[in-house]
Parts: structure tokens; sequence; C-alpha cells
């Protein structure tokens, strides 16, 4: 299926090329603005025709290739990666074999100009052979052209309009000269109008005639990258695509220049080209710089919206900054008070956390429970809790087991004779040893009891 894809595309590219130069050829023919055989004015027209075989040959090499391309439609290779060297390797191969076989079909258009130019002429021993020479020339310009069509829409594009605008103005002329009687084999110039009674400058330089070839050209170029900018192709594409046109036609003039001789129109329209070039380039640079269509809108848009996006994180940090002041004034605040009364300086939870009670017993379900190991905090703690037969134990209770708890156990009674204290309790030992009372030394204290009272001596 792909063989099948690539061999309808060539032969497509072949036939089309093929007719459109024998058609191109053939209107030149018709129209007079070809011709081989010697006249009076033999040289102006013999010039006139080689510019514009040249012309015609790469114009048709270029039809070739498009056509055949967009007549392959889903015929034509797509990768599977197109961003992968294999992927771009198919597609320049693809366009290179579309232009070479259209290149092969405008082939056609050498023997078309080289059998009716073999009679020789004074100023040239072969003219077949020049003739010949030019439509191969053409034809390696138009296929290097092609490749470039076939990678930019635009250039395709300009290409067209360019040999629709030059053919347009062949006919109007040749027109006007049929009207007027004279000799159309002189008629139309390739790309320019012979304008008779205009200003001269330099007297090489036709005024109103350089001034249509550069506006056509502007214009040309600006309408046809057009389209393609507004969809959003290539932008490099775009922008070059203006001088596609124009620059065949400076081509076509710069191999004829050995045979322009004293032609002042030839000459004029020769200078110019150039400058017609310049002036396609630049507006198809005018219009691949405005965009596709809606990105002016798009830029506004995202520009509306990251400037939203900024005064929203401006806010949110105004926001915090503003939180932390107002807490840190807080804190103060709190510290201060806490000074005037003469109080402890508040912990650091204090000023912004509630008291939580922490510890809560859990629910007694009856009296065996109360005195299991399980329930041992409620006893030590003084939860009082109700049991389910509707006994309540009290707190007291629980204060006492705490007290026993935390106080050490009593010593057992002394042996008689020994030294009681206030409250019916033996003497406790000291911590520490007690030093000899010497003369210089108070009497010993009494030694502090574990109990409610102060112990005595006996």
């Amino acid at each position: 299926m792909a063989a099948r894809s690539w061999a309808t595309s060539i032969s497509t590219a072949i036939g089309v090329a093929a007719g459109a130069g024998a058609a191109q050829l053939g209107l030149g023919y018709g129209l007079g603005i070809i011709s081989w055989q010697p006249t009076g004015n033999s040289a102006t027209v013999w010039v006139s025709s080689l510019a514009w075989v040249a012309w015609l040959a790469a114009s048709s090499t270029v039809i070739g290739a498009i056509c055949a391309d967009r007549l392959a439609g889903t015929g034509a290779p797509v990768p599977a990666n197109p961003d992968s060297a294999a992927g771009q390797a198919l597609v320049v191969a693809w366009r290179v074999v579309v232009a070479l076989a259209a290149a092969v079909g405008s082939l056609i258009i050498v023997p078309l100009v080289a059998i009716p130019s073999r009679l020789p002429r004074p100023d040239n021993a072969a003219p077949y052979f020049t003739a010949g020479g030019y439509a191969i020339a053409g034809i390696i310009v138009g296929l290097l052209m092609a490749i470039g069509a076939l990678t930019a829409r635009a250039i395709a594009a300009n290409v067209i309009a360019s040999s629709a605008w030059l053919w347009a103005l062949a006919v109007v002329a040749v027109a006007d000269v049929v009207r007027a009687d004279g000799d159309t084999s002189t008629a139309a110039q390739l790309g320019t109008w012979q304008f008779t009674d205009a200003t001269w400058i330099h007297g090489m330089v036709n005024l109103p005639a350089a001034l249509l070839m550069i506006l056509i050209a502007l214009l040309i170029g600006a309408l046809a990258a057009w389209p393609a900018a507004r969809r959003g192709d290539n932008r490099v594409g775009v922008a070059v695509s203006g001088l596609a046109g124009p620059l065949l036609v400076a081509i076509a003039y710069l191999l004829a220049i050995p045979g322009l001789g004293d032609n002042d129109q030839h000459l004029s329209a020769f200078v110019i080209s150039p400058y017609a070039v310049l002036a396609g380039l630049a507006g198809s640079v005018i219009v691949s710089s405005i965009g596709p269509r809606g990105s002016r809108a798009q830029a506004r848009a995202n520009r509306r919206a990251a400037a939203e996006a900024r005064d929203a994180r401006a806010a949110s940090d105004y926001s915090d900054w503003h939180a932390a002041l107002a807490e840190a004034d807080a804190k103060a605040d709190a510290k201060a008070d806490a000074r005037r009364d003469g109080e402890d300086e508040p912990s650091p939870d204090s000023w912004t956390k509630e008291p939580v009670a922490v510890g809560a017993a859990p629910e007694l379900d009856s009296a065996t429970d109360l005195e299991s190991d399980a329930y041992a905090p409620s006893r030590a703690y003084g939860t009082s809790s109700v049991e389910p037969t509707g006994r309540t134990y009290s707190s007291d209770a629980s204060k006492r087991a705490y007290a026993e708890d935390t106080v050490d156990d009593e010593p057992a009674p002394a042996a008689s004779g020994a030294p009681a204290t206030s409250t019916g309790r033996a003497s406790v030992t000291p911590l520490w040893p007690e030093e000899s009372s010497t003369a210089d030394k108070p009497a010993d204290k009494p030694a502090r009891g574990r109990g409610r009272g102060r112990g005595k001596p006996s």
C-alpha cells in the first residue's frame, strides 16, 4: 500500500509538471512572447524569450510538486513518530522524491524549446544548445524551490500567485499591443510593464516599472502569507515565503544577463528585480509578525491571568504578614498583663490554646471492677463514678488512697524509752549524718518529720 502511494505520487508529479510546462510554453508561443525567429529586434526578442523559458521551467517544476503533494492526500507517508530522526528523514525523502519527479516531468520543456530554436543566429552559433541550457537551469532552480514549497505552504501559495500575476500581466500587455497593431514579440516583458513615456533614474531604471514590480511583490508577499500566518503555520516558512516568486524572476534575469546588451527595458528589470525580492520578503515578514488568529487576544488573556495571579499572591502574603503581626501583638499584650498582675509569665501554649481536661477515668461498671487493678488510676486520683446499682463512690476515699500511696510507710513503733514525736510516730532518721556538737556551733535542730508536725527532741 505504501509503495503504491509513492508510485502514484511520483507519476502524478511527472504528469502535472510536464503538462504545466507544455501548457505554459504553448501559451507563450501562442501569444508571441516567446519567439526564436530572427526579426528586426532580434536581440531583444531572444533575451526576452530566454528569460521566459527559464522562468516557466522553474515554475512548472514547483507546480508539479505542489499538485502531487496535495493530490496524494492520505497517501502521503506519515511517520509514527514525526519528531524522531527516522520520521524526519522519511518526510524529507518524500519531499525530495516528489520534487525530483516534478523536475523529470519538466524536462519536456527542453526539446520543445531546443528544436524551434535550431536555426543559426548571427550572434549565436548553437542557439538550440543555449535555449535548452536555459530550460535545464530553470528546472534545477525549480527543483530547489519545490522542496521549499513542500516544506511551507506559504511558499507554494506565493509561487502560484506570482505565476498567475505574470501571465495576467503578459496577456494584458499583448492585448494592448494587438489593439495598437504593434509587434507582439516585444510586447510582454517578464514581470514588468514597458512604460514608454516614463521617468528614468540615471538612464537605466524605469521609475514607473520599478515601482510596479516592487509594489506587486510586496502585495503578493503579504496576501500569499496571510492565510498561512492566520492558520498558525511555521513562522519561518511564512516569513521567507514572500521572496519565492520574485526570486524566480530575478534568477531568470540573472541567467539572461549576457544577452541584455543595450536594451534599456531589460536592464531596468534586471536592476530592479533584487529590490522586488526584498519587497516580497518584507511583506511576508510583516504578516508573520501578526501571528495566528486570536494570538493577540490570547496573549492579552495570558498577561491578564498572570497579573491576577501575581496580585493574588501579593494579597495572600499580605494576609499572612498581617496575621503574624496580630499574633505577635497578642503575645506581647499577654506578657504585659501577666507582669502587671504580678503573675508568672504565661506559657506559649496559653496564648493560642484552650485548657484541655486530660486523664478522665473510665466508667466503673461494678464494685468488683472498682477493686480491680484496671481502675487503680480512678482510685488513686479521686474520680468518682456511679455503680450501675446506684451506689456512689466518694472522692474522699480516693484522696486518702492517694495520700497513702504517696507517703512512705511509717516505721514500726519504737522500743520502750525511744523518743517519739508529737504525732505519736517514731522519729525519722535524717537524710544526712549529724555532726558532733562543739562550743562554737549551735545546738542541733530537731529533725523534720514526714508527717504533719515537727519532731521534738527527746
